[in-house]
């Protein structure tokens, strides 16, 4: 019996069929909440921002669909550190980037309507991209220094309007779970922004579904929120400590 489990476990984890079957049916999830809920959603969204001036109506329903297609994926999310967020302020979370269920997951699990530092290639996603505006979510891009430094800017106003925003300063998704270099675009929006930033530690994603592996494994997956940092205490002079400060943060807790 032993001997069976430890062979399905090895297969799970090295893609055998059940677990290559569980990643296309992700997308499978995902593309079916795009047509049910997204396409109306968005619809609706835009009438009533236009027509009424209402903001946030896409929210309850995106985080749903993200939650349905975390279900689906296995992740079993797990959530602690909700405690240190104070209602009454905006915040930059950072986390470090381990799999393509990180954004769905803060977005959903965070217990606030966070907006996101986004790569620009998912505004060109059907439904996703026409959505993007309404979930205050910001296309990056990556490969022109002065379009990035622009959306910056544009982040730091949403932060002004009270809008919360989540980034992933690596740039990309870490294979093995270790944590990449930061990158500094997003301490400058939070110093201008007038935001606090809300370090955040992402644990064992990438075991569920890692990049470039064509296979999902179901598995318990963490969020943990650490205490706020003041980037108010923080300049362009010195943003290299506050990238610092942070980053340590979030390596000491990560497995």
């Amino acid at each position: 019996m032993e001997r069976l489990s430890d062979r399905a476990g090895a297969e799970a984890h090295t893609g055998g069929l059940g677990a290559r079957l569980r990643y296309h049916w992700t997308f499978a999830v995902a593309a079916l909440l795009f047509v049910v809920i997204g396409i109306p959603i968005v619809v609706i969204g835009h009438l009533q921002r236009v027509f009424f001036g209402v903001d946030g109506f896409i929210f309850p329903y995106a985080k749903f669909g993200c939650r349905v297609y975390l279900r689906a994926a296995g992740a079993r999310v797990h959530v602690a550190g909700l405690e240190h967020l104070d209602p009454e302020k905006t915040y930059v979370f950072i986390a470090n980037h381990q799999s393509i269920l990180d954004p769905p997951m803060l977005f959903a699990f965070l217990g606030r309507n966070v907006g996101a530092l986004a790569k620009k290639e998912l505004a060109r996603v059907p439904v996703l991209g026409q959505g993007m505006p309404l979930g205050h979510v910001i296309p990056v891009d990556r490969g022109n220094h002065e379009r990035a430094m622009e959306s910056t800017r544009l982040g730091a106003e949403a932060l002004r309007r009270g809008h919360d925003l989540m980034a992933f300063p690596e740039g990309t998704r870490s294979t093995d779970g270790r944590v990449k270099p930061f990158k500094k675009g997003v301490f400058y929006m939070a110093i201008e922004g007038g935001a606090d930033i809300a370090p955040v530690v992402i644990n064992d994603t990438y075991r569920v579904i890692s990049k470039g592996a064509p296979y999902c494994t179901p598995g318990d997956v963490y969020i943990d929120i650490l205490p706020p940092v003041d980037a108010a205490a923080y300049s362009r002079e010195n943003i290299e400590q506050l990238v610092e400060r942070v980053r340590d943060m979030i390596v000491a807790r990560v497995r």
